[in-house]
Parts: C-alpha cells; structure tokens; sequence
C-alpha cells in the first residue's frame, strides 16, 4: 500500500536555525496525531508538509510523490493536499457552497453534486449550503472547512488545531464527526494538536514531539501505557516521576520486574536492568486515605475540584510530589496526613 505520507531526515526551521530535527513519520492511513507542548515544532511540521515551509533537509513524500527532495521542492498548491488551519479560514463574502466549491480546481467549481457530496460527508444538511459563514456556529465552520478540503478527494488532509477555538462539548462532537468524515472519504490526516484527549481518543497513531524531535511514535494505548521515555510519561497524563531501586528475580535476560521507592514496593509493567530507576505514578494509580502521623506517607498539598472527581497533589514524606484522582465526595483538605497506594502496575526508566 502505497502510504499517504512519508517522512525522512526532515530537518526544518527560520532564519537558519532548526526547529525540526531528523525527523522520520509514516503515514499510511486513518489519523495521526502530532502532540506536544507549545513551541516544539508541531505547526512547522505541518507547513513544511503543506509547502509553507522550505524544509533545510530531508525528503517528504506525499501519496507516492515525493514533493520535497534535496533542491527540489514541489509548490504547496500542486501537492495535492487538503489543509484545515486553525480558524478554518472561510470567506466570509461567500457562501457555503461557493466556500466548498472553492476547494475544487478552478473548472469544477461549480460542480454541485460534488459540493453537496462533500457536505454530506461532513455531516451538514443541504439547506445550509446558501448560508454565509457568519449565520453558522463554530462546529458548523469548521466542518465547511473540512468539507472544502475534502471536495479534490486528496490522499492527505493537514489539520492544525482545528478544534482549539470551540467550547469542550462541541470540541469533542465536531472532532468525532470530523474523523468520522475522513474515514468515509478514504483521506488520511495529520492532526497537530496540544491537547492529550483529543489525540488519544481521535487517532489511530499518536507522535509525541519534544523540542523538535520525536521521542515516540505508536498507537494511542501504547504511548500512554507503555511511554518509551520518561517525558513521554510526564508529559502524556502527567506521571509523577519517582526515585527508586529496581530489584527483584531476575528473567532470563537478568531483568526484574519491581522496584522499590518512597511509595513502597511496586510491580513493573515492562522488566528493566536492576538498579537506580525513576518510576512514573499516573494519577489514577494513586489512592489516598486519612492517616495518622504513624503511618502517614504524605500530607495533601493542593487540591483541585472538578466536579465529578478532585485531583489531590500530595508531598510524599521523600520530598516528592504525586497527584491522585478521587471521587468527589471524599476530598481531603490541603495539610491533612493521608496514606497513598499505588493500584495496579508502574513503568521504570533506567537511570
């Protein structure tokens, strides 16, 4: 199968000074999602795709075409991709259907059946089509933008933080219907975004990007429970990182498969080499209870009230920090002793 994007040595940036860094990406169907914090490199990624950006090195390929090899460099408007940014970029002077239509090349614009075949993959009825963007909601917007990407019938559709602007419920219900158009048009996509939900519920592949560099490329479970780095760990779901000792039975391999630290003896999920580790506690492996200063292995520092549940930061007696989730209405006050476990199996990196 030929794959809808491929990614090799990219190196890209301003100025002459690099923001990308030998980066490699497969992309060969459903959504990938590019996650990581501010300023790493996620939007330069995706305009060195669409064209935006001249990358200094490296070798794109798009759909079997390589658009982008050593001096070679193939225009952003022949590449053949569909490109959602942020706000979704309509013209506010055109109506929906000339909106979509304006996707097509300049001879089928106004190809009707297409216009409205686009819009039912997205999801939005007929009779908005004479409507002006103004008179639609934000979901709805953003929707006409995929659907204007999506009417060429492009390989691969480029999404920049398409959601970042709509409020949380209609962030989520736009989000699912969006990937549920992509599928329905065969398109693979690339999603740039710095919000761990939507990555981890929208894509098929997740790439966790930290200063310009990829420090894991996997399937959505695995980057969450089985973080190849420890600022995979800290930065998807917040692990607190802990000091400890690994030890143990060793395996075959002389590995081990539990360590010790300030929160006690804990299993490993993966083995590692014995010896000084630092072990990541996700919040929902933590529980808290009232303690007394007999068997106290914190005291709450903070604690932060949603509704439904509370997140409890807790200052272990080892000076470290960890957070815990708890149901709403067994919330401790911040200085009280409390007791933590850890439910369930922790990864270890090796120190």
């Amino acid at each position: 199968m030929t794959h809808a994007l491929q990614i090799h040595g990219l190196e890209a940036g301003y100025s002459g000074q690099p923001v990308l860094r030998a980066l490699d990406l497969e992309v060969t169907a459903g959504v990938t999602a590019i996650l990581g914090p501010s300023g790493c490199g996620k939007t330069t990624l995706l305009r060195a795709v669409a064209g935006f950006v001249t990358p200094m090195a490296g070798t794109i390929t798009v759909a079997g075409r390589e658009v982008v090899s050593g001096r070679s460099v193939v225009a952003a408007r022949r590449r053949g991709l569909g490109y959602v940014p942020q706000d979704g970029a309509l013209f506010p002077h055109l109506t929906v259907e000339a909106n979509v239509g304006f996707g097509l090349p300049r001879g089928q614009r106004r190809n009707s059946a297409r216009v409205s075949e686009a819009l039912a993959l997205v999801e939005l009825p007929a009779k908005l089509a004479q409507r002006y963007p103004h008179e639609l909601s934000g979901g709805q917007q953003q929707r006409v933008a995929l659907a204007r990407a999506l009417a060429p019938r492009p390989r691969l559709v480029l999404l920049d933080e398409p959601f970042s602007s709509l409020d949380a419920s209609l962030r989520e219900e736009t989000g699912r219907a969006v990937v549920r158009a992509l599928r329905a048009a065969g398109a693979a996509a690339v999603l740039v975004t710095h919000d761990q939900g939507e990555a981890l519920s929208l894509a098929d592949q997740v790439a966790v990007m930290v200063d310009g560099s990829f420090l894991q490329v996997a399937a959505p479970a695995d980057v969450y429970l089985t973080p190849a780095d420890p600022r995979v760990a800290a930065f998807l779901g917040h692990a607190a990182l802990v000091a400890g000792t690994a030890a143990g039975e060793p395996d075959a391999d002389g590995r081990v498969r539990s360590a010790s630290c300030a929160l006690g003896l804990l299993r490993l999920r993966a083995p590692v080499a014995a010896g000084p580790v630092r072990v990541a506690i996700r919040a929902e492996q933590v529980q808290v209870a009232p303690a007394d200063e007999s068997d106290r292995a914190g005291v709450v520092l903070d604690v932060s009230f949603y509704g439904h549940d509370a997140t409890i930061r807790v200052v272990l007696d080892s000076g470290e920090h960890v957070s815990a989730r708890t149901p709403a209405n067994s919330v401790p006050r911040p200085g009280d002793p409390v007791r933590v476990d850890v439910v369930g199996e922790a990864v270890a990196f090796a120190v």
